[in-house]
């Protein structure tokens, strides 16, 4: 159209002339092939056709001295290609960090990935690899967000683990940790259905700058996108309460390595967790995976408690905490049935059958949403197993029966989580539908 003004790239880099001061420096990417895709910077929030990306200009960022025409498109060379791009953070979410020279801390990456998560590895690789020298992870926790979880149910996860982040830094004599020791963490979240989640947890996740709207590509060069990848290294932590919200990001708070995983269609059930370890544990190859589910915060020590269980005793596969209900109200609520019923079934779990089969090194069931194992471990499990009617009975019994392996399962007591008590009947159900579905597919590994 004669609307459109359409530029090649510079020396076979990314190259933004005029828009530079707003969305960034991003013609520090080099590619090596051919193939190209038109990134489109339009006036309004939409997509003009299967081969261009649609990355809207904020009015306020325009001033009104500028003029630019309706519609310019940029002739962006694809990384091996795939859409591999680096997007700065709001200048006003900046302001908040105290790390803001950093490119790692001014910028967002967005990878629109259409591979499988088996074939993930092939052809993408994460930002922690990408660093002189590479990353290696210690832990990685994995967060699972369903679509009628709350951004008050993951803030008050993802602030439980930051906290956490910050007493692994604050060890300065472990040879482990110390001060840099949240390079080691990577926090993953993953969220099933890119139409399916909760807005709310989206902007969530927008201010604490590990994600931004109307970036997502459906199609790349014709291949259909399965998942939308943003990582970014976060120093604020906001946790969302009933009637207030509450930001840090001082010495309280250290940086955060963390990596959005949203997936484009909602397939349920396993599929997240498959992103997780046949996608991302491949690539970052983590001595330790922490699952934990949201709304469950993990108290604080309680992440070094669960890793150190597994460092210091070389024969555990797999560990699990003990989960105890928010404290307010209590009174009140066991009043409930439903609740008082909760409360004394997960009493007795963690008093008597947990405790006691930790002793003979075998738990029948880890703690479903606080719970972590050795990579390792896992990357022997290689008997197939269906997922559609399987828990982790199976796996946990295949870990400590394993020919030529002699795995152990421990129950660790001092690694605690706090989660709400269900008071109702349909919360009763859903939360146990959840558990169930989020348990079901690690026996497969």
């Amino acid at each position: 159209p004669d609307s459109v003004n359409s530029y090649e790239t510079l020396n076979s880099k990314i190259h933004l002339e005029e828009h530079d001061s707003t969305y960034g420096n991003l013609n520090e990417y080099n590619y090596e092939n051919n193939d190209k895709i038109l990134i489109q910077l339009p006036s309004q929030n939409h997509i003009v056709d299967s081969n261009s990306v649609s990355i809207p200009i904020e009015p306020e960022e325009i001033s009104e001295q500028q003029s630019y025409p309706q519609k310019i498109l940029k002739r962006f060379e694809l990384l091996n290609g795939n859409l591999v791009l680096d997007f700065p953070v709001p200048t006003k979410l900046l302001n908040n960090i105290p790390n803001n020279n950093s490119k790692e801390f001014t910028h967002m990456r967005y990878t629109a990935c259409t591979s499988t998560p088996e074939t993930f590895k092939e052809n993408f690789t994460l930002r922690q690899i990408e660093y002189k020298p590479s990353r290696q992870t210690e832990l990685f926790i994995v967060i699972t967000v369903h679509f009628d979880e709350t951004e008050i149910q993951l803030s008050r996860t993802l602030h439980g683990i930051m906290e956490n982040i910050a007493y692994l830094c604050s060890l300065r004599d472990s040879p482990t940790w110390g001060k840099d020791g949240w390079k080691k963490v990577v926090v993953c979240i993953i969220s099933d259905g890119r139409n399916n989640t909760n807005e709310q947890v989206l902007a969530y996740l927008t201010a604490l700058g590990v994600y931004q709207n109307d970036i997502a590509k459906a199609k790349v060069d014709n291949k259909v996108v399965e998942a939308h990848i943003y990582e970014h290294t976060s120093s604020i932590s906001i946790e969302y309460f009933t009637d207030s919200v509450q930001m840090k990001a001082d010495d309280e708070i250290v940086p955060t390595q963390l990596l959005f995983c949203l997936t484009e269609k909602s397939k349920k059930g396993v599929y997240p967790y498959q992103w997780f370890f046949d996608a991302f544990c491949p690539i970052l190859v983590p001595k330790i995976c922490v699952l934990i589910d949201a709304g469950i915060k993990p108290g604080y020590g309680s992440l070094y408690n669960l890793w150190n269980t597994l460092f210091v005793n070389p024969q555990v596969a797999g560990v699990c905490g003990y989960i105890d209900f928010i404290k307010g109200g209590s009174k009140i609520k066991t009043l409930n049935p439903i609740a008082s019923a909760q409360n004394f079934n997960y009493k007795m779990s963690y008093i008597l059958d947990k405790p006691f089969e930790s002793a003979f090194g075998h738990i029948t069931s880890l703690s479903e949403g606080f719970s972590a194992y050795r990579y390792l471990a896992l990357q022997n499990c290689t008997e197939e197993i269906s997922t559609n009617n399987i828990i982790t009975h199976i796996l946990n019994f295949d870990l400590v029966t394993r020919h030529n392996d002699s795995w152990t399962l421990y129950y660790q007591k001092s690694a605690q989580a706090e989660m709400d008590m269900p008071e109702t009947l349909p919360e009763l159900v859903h939360q146990q539908n959840y558990f169930f579905a989020n348990q079901s597919y690690i026996p497969s590994l």
